[in-house]
């Protein structure tokens, strides 16, 4: 629950903005052909958009515009939510990736070739798929990808299509484009990012936005607390009196994979962004009386299903 902060404020910053760039970028393909639609945008791309948006049943309205609106932005925000994407309105890089799909060759069972083998890999990182990389499409790659799809809200063929390969690749950004670089400050960056998402993720999944953020900033403040461990890391796994000091360990939701938008809360956690002060325990009433906390602690605020104590 807390990274040290012994590094310069701009510092952490420029490896934060490195690491949104990253996320942008899918694994050997190049996304810059998207350029980032909202509202007020026009032109050529945005009438694409909307042209698509309306092929698959998102735009309603009677014409394409080319001007990027509020009814452009709400069928955006449908094909987001529909697609398990984060919802923010915003036709970005990864949303239009999904959106035309990307180029990538629908695979199913019984195909064969390397691009089955990048599947079984990306897989087999997010923790759905546990065999061997071969490069066949059989039955264990087919229950692996319906096992995505149900995690990701997706449409649930066992089929990898391009809609399907999108967001797993999308997903697959932070740790391996950092582990390629080969910088070991780089790799601690992506290491202490990823393993934030999950306990954002396994915490707050069901939770806003801003409550997210808020349950990776008590992550945060305990590794900058000196009655804390002092890696992110070493939080998460703290045990007291043999006990876990988060249930998701003790469960093993801890293993999930995060969501975009738990990536997206952890790097804004991890730069610093503080909605809940110092606060240093959180818990839901409705599934804990935290009695220990309520008599020791601080109460701060109540965001979504979390109180915050400092």
């Amino acid at each position: 629950m807390r990274h040290i902060l012994s590094r310069t404020g701009i510092y952490r910053l420029a490896i934060v903005a490195i690491i949104l760039v990253f996320l942008l970028l899918p694994a050997g393909r190049v996304w810059a052909a998207y350029p980032v639609l909202s509202l007020g945008s026009r032109g050529e791309a945005v009438a694409r958009l909307q042209q698509e948006l309306k092929n698959q049943g998102y735009y309603t309205f009677w014409r394409v515009t080319g001007y990027y609106g509020p009814i452009t932005r709400e069928a955006v925000m449908k094909f987001q939510r529909a697609n398990g994407l984060v919802v923010d309105g915003i036709a970005g890089p990864v949303t239009q990736s999904v959106l035309y799909g990307s180029g990538y060759r629908t695979l199913k069972f019984g195909m064969r070739g390397p691009d089955v083998s990048r599947l079984q890999s990306a897989l087999k990182q997010q923790g759905y798929f546990y065999a061997n990389v071969t490069g066949y499409y059989g039955k264990i790659t087919e229950n692996a990808v319906i096992a995505f799809q149900k995690a990701k809200g997706l449409r649930i063929d066992g089929i990898a299509g391009p809609q399907t390969q999108s967001v797993l690749y999308a997903g697959q950004m932070a740790s391996q484009q950092y582990a390629s670089r080969g910088d070991a400050s780089s790799r601690k960056v992506a290491d202490d990012l990823f393993w934030l998402a999950r306990i954002i993720h396994a915490e707050a999944a069901g939770e806003p936005y801003i409550g997210k953020v808020a349950v990776g900033s008590v992550i945060m403040n305990r590794v900058s607390s000196s009655g804390f461990p002092n890696t992110i890391y070493g939080v998460i796994f703290e045990h007291y009196k043999g006990i876990p000091q988060f249930s998701p360990v003790q469960d093993g939701t801890i293993y999930n994979t995060p969501s975009s938008e738990s990536y997206r809360a952890a790097q804004e956690a991890y730069s610093g962004s503080k909605p809940v002060g110092n606060a240093l325990y959180f818990f839901n009433p409705a599934k804990a009386s935290g009695s220990w906390i309520v008599r020791n602690r601080t109460y701060i605020t109540t965001i979504g299903n979390h109180a915050f104590y400092r």
